[in-house]
């Protein structure tokens, strides 16, 4: 029997919505310093970047412009809009900068090729990162995350983490090298290094979603997506590099395209959620789980565990193909798959598990907010919608019916009126375990946005 309709106030720490705030700004401030002083060595050391921002600073010049644009009209507004419209020029010049900053980074993955072979490996790994996002995205049966923040995450990962960690396996490399004589030392060190740095570079991309946007970071299921999509997004770019060179060091023999096949069948098919997407996605779990818990000591254990076993994952993976190579024989064909499937796999089966307890322990908790919701009477969730509500296969159900009756327009309208009513749900989960630090009328709106959608459906 269910006595209590009415959640608990919000967090009442909500002073730490500044200070988590407050990191947030120092890592991104941090991030972005790397990447210009990574960019200055790029231009110092490897490239002069001769007669590329003609082209490629176009939509740099586009986003600089428009910022200024608006800031300039900020001033001629009210007091109560401009400070609205400031923000909104100060991210579109910073993002025209960094952009910038970002695409002098990104030729260092392409110019052993050329920019056509570039191009041409790049399409040919758009489509399996897409639908890896999309199944990544798919795997929260309950309550989807937003596609802006799954495409950000991606974006992350194939640019800023790729450009944190040029330099500094350039530099550990070198250091190895000098101080350690070939052999298992330095082997040891160099898959140490790939998996501390590549998996720090994209663990900060789901360290600053939970810090900046937790209000759509829930639970342990988030923090896998996220952390997936990361690793997908640096798969990606890091696809491009192996494929273009491997294509200039086999061109001259005329395998170039054989050997860059080769190599997108390795990481963009059997190594698709194998490889980066598995390890990150564990740097998510670890963030995921620190949402749920209180005390802070707790939460730096669970984010520290998580870059651990990433780490760790990624690091077997280096050290094997270090220390037993593939042959150069038709064996090596099934070696490729042996060695996925004992070195990953055991990874991939674990956070498949915690996955699928992360799932069903949301869909419980869902299950009776919506319960509690429809006993309240509001109307926002009535008592017969909760087994479809509760159930993602009756929630596509009812959007099929949907689409017979009225086409795309009445699917989109009962898919938009579910979503609503699930985060009305997730929103009364986290305000009972005071994981929230926004106001009761926060709620009350997704209840009368839950009212306007289901008018809407019905006319």
């Amino acid at each position: 029997m269910i006595t209590s309709t009415t959640p608990p106030a919000a967090d009442p720490e909500s002073s730490l919505r500044p200070r988590r705030y407050g990191i947030a700004i120092a890592v991104a401030a941090l991030v972005v310093l790397a990447l210009i002083a990574s960019s200055i060595l790029n231009y110092v050391y490897l490239d002069t970047i001769p007669g590329r921002a003609s082209l490629y600073g176009l939509l740099t010049v586009a986003l600089i412009t428009l910022g200024t644009y608006i800031l300039v009209r900020a001033y001629d507004r009210d007091r109560a809009s401009r400070r609205k419209h400031l923000i909104r020029a100060g991210v579109l010049i910073g993002l025209g900068v960094l952009l910038w900053l970002l695409v002098i980074d990104v030729f260092l993955f392409t110019q052993s090729a050329g920019p056509g072979v570039a191009a041409i490996c790049a399409l040919a790994c758009l489509p399996t990162t897409a639908f890896g996002l999309l199944v990544v995205r798919r795997m929260d049966r309950n309550h989807k995350e937003p596609w802006r923040l799954v495409l950000v995450a991606a974006a992350w990962g194939a640019i800023v983490a790729t450009s944190l960690v040029v330099w500094g396996e350039t530099i550990w490399e070198a250091s190895a090298q000098r101080a350690l004589v070939p052999g298992p030392g330095l082997d040891t060190s160099l898959a140490f290094m790939a998996g501390i740095l590549e998996e720090l570079a994209k663990g900060l991309a789901v360290l600053l979603l939970y810090l900046v946007m937790r209000n759509e970071f829930d639970d342990v299921v988030d923090g896998i997506v996220y952390g997936a999509a990361v690793g997908l997004g640096f798969n990606f770019l890091e696809s491009i590099s192996y494929m273009t060179n491997v294509y200039s060091i086999f061109s001259a023999e005329g395998f170039g395209w054989v050997a860059a096949g080769i190599q997108w069948y390795g990481r963009q098919v059997l190594g698709l959620f194998f490889g980066h997407a598995t390890y990150t996605a564990f740097i998510g779990a670890g963030v995921g789980i620190a949402r749920q818990l209180h005390g802070r000591r707790q939460k730096v254990l669970a984010i520290m565990a998580g870059f651990i076993v990433a780490i760790a994952g990624h690091f077997s993976w280096d050290a094997w193909a270090t220390v037993f190579p593939i042959q150069n024989t038709l064996f090596g064909l099934v070696e490729i798959h042996l060695r996925t499937l004992i070195m990953t796999g055991p990874f991939t089966a674990a956070l498949i598990a915690l996955l699928l307890f992360g799932i069903r322990y949301e869909g419980q908790n869902l299950l009776e907010q919506m319960r509690k919701e429809a006993g309240t009477g509001q109307g926002a969730i009535l008592p017969e919608e909760v087994p479809t509500l509760a159930s993602p296969w009756q929630r596509l159900k009812q959007r099929l019916q949907a689409f017979q009756r009225a086409g795309p327009r009445g699917y989109l309208r009962v898919s938009r009126l579910q979503t609503a009513q699930l985060d009305l749900a997730m929103e009364r989960w986290h305000r009972e375990r005071k994981e929230i630090d926004t106001p009761l009328e926060a709620e009350q709106q997704l209840r009368q946005r839950v009212m306007e959608l289901r008018h809407w459906v019905a006319a």
